[in-house]
């Protein structure tokens, strides 16, 4: 991978990225890819370190949908189960249908449950107020308020819903929701949970939802950069959760913060299939489609346009959600199987996970704004790099 590491270090000459933490690893066990270019600040010029923290944004919410899969496994709760009564937060939203150009909102009341596989699948009706346009509108207009104080999840969600449950796609806040569930039926705070039950078996030690509760990892948490309108990366404020504010809450689809080698542990295991966090069919259920007809079209018509989508979607339009992130539906893609799981974090990470090519990776840095233009090619060529190694090493 010489050749795509000399772009990654003249990236970071370029003031493209101030650094990136790179991680791969296949089935086999010979491939363990790791590697760090730059730095943590534009400005101070001190090396990245593999155990800096990242805010891992939406990578958060392959977390909070393997603590949910396994109290289905527990048999505390069904996939398929109304859990309404656990998220009144969520449940006693209206849905809104439209906002005419001199009238008051339309809003209909909802007639469907909300499953759990709902949430997980952002099927639910829930959006975010930045990825909807008559969401904003309507949170701009009706209810004025700084949401980067809100530091709940149901204060800083408190919007209406986009459809009836099970009918549509959107993406937005049904994972920080699953998390409620999760903390309802185990009686445990989020992060207690995961500590337990994910971060312990993996020997996991760089995850949190407070980085500034842990001693450990309060000096490594890595600031933003943000881009300029030169196209150079500049250095963004200091400060924690850069993205939400300071949070009471555990914030289960956006909100942990970690070191990428702890995060990997996690793509491992699930692409082994090792059982340590799932049994095998659980672990299956991941990677196999999930959307009604409906909610599948709403998501292709989504991704029509993916700029964006955090990683590379130039290939077919040719996806499912399954659980815990985005699937490829289909068998044109130019380099990714069918039924690989892919999702991204808002400060321009991605991970994968490849189980029919035998391969997982995480690029990770800290760049605003999502999906910026000119990551989008580090994160391809990483994957595509990884993917090259891989094939070589299996068929040698």
């Amino acid at each position: 991978m010489t050749e795509f590491e000399d772009r990654m270090n003249r990236a970071v000459e370029q003031g493209v990225i101030p650094g990136a933490v790179l991680l791969a690893a296949d089935m086999s066990g010979r491939l363990k890819y790791a590697k760090q270019v730059g730095y943590t600040t534009v400005d101070s010029k001190e090396p990245l370190e593999f155990d800096d923290i990242f805010t891992l944004a939406s990578c958060t919410k392959l977390l909070t949908t393997i603590a949910a899969l396994q109290l289905i496994e527990g048999g505390l709760i069904g996939l398929d189960d109304d859990v309404s009564q656990l998220i009144p937060g969520l449940a006693n939203q209206q849905v809104l249908i439209d906002i005419p150009k001199n009238g008051s909102p339309i809003f209909q009341q909802r007639k469907n449950p909300i499953t759990l596989r709902l949430l997980l699948t952002h099927s639910s009706g829930a959006g975010y107020d930045f990825a909807d346009r008559m969401l904003t509108q309507y949170l701009h207009s009706y209810t004025p308020r700084d949401v980067l104080k809100d530091a709940t999840v149901d204060a800083r969600f408190n919007s209406p819903l986009l459809y009836q449950p099970g009918e549509g796609w959107a993406y937005g806040s049904s994972i920080a929701y699953a998390g409620q569930v999760t903390e309802a039926i185990s009686g445990m705070t989020l992060e207690g949970y995961m500590q337990k039950n994910i971060f312990e078996p993996l020997g996991i030690a760089d995850i949190t939802f407070f980085p500034a509760r842990h001693l450990h990892m309060a000096g490594r948490l890595l600031r933003k950069g943000i881009r300029d309108v030169t196209g150079k990366v500049v250095d963004g404020p200091p400060g924690l959760a850069p993205l939400l504010g300071e949070l009471e809450d555990c914030f289960g689809g956006e909100g942990a913060y970690g070191s990428l080698p702890d995060y990997l542990k996690i793509l491992q295991s699930l692409l082994l299939d090792d059982e340590r966090l799932l049994k095998k069919e659980t672990t299956a259920l991941m990677f196999q489609p999930q959307l009604s007809p409906a909610s599948k079209q709403a998501l292709t018509s989504f991704m029509v346009d993916p700029s964006p989508v955090v990683g590379d979607f130039t290939g077919p339009n040719e996806y499912d959600w399954g659980l815990g992130g985005i699937l490829i539906d289909g068998d044109s893609h130019p380099y990714r199987r069918r039924n690989c799981l892919i999702w991204s974090g808002a400060l321009n990470l991605f991970w994968f996970i490849d189980r029919t090519a035998g391969v997982c990776g995480i690029f990770g840095t800290q760049v605003w704004p999502p999906a910026d233009p000119l990551v989008e090619p580090l994160l391809a060529a990483f994957e595509k790099d990884v993917r090259t190694t891989a094939s070589t090493i299996t068929n040698s």
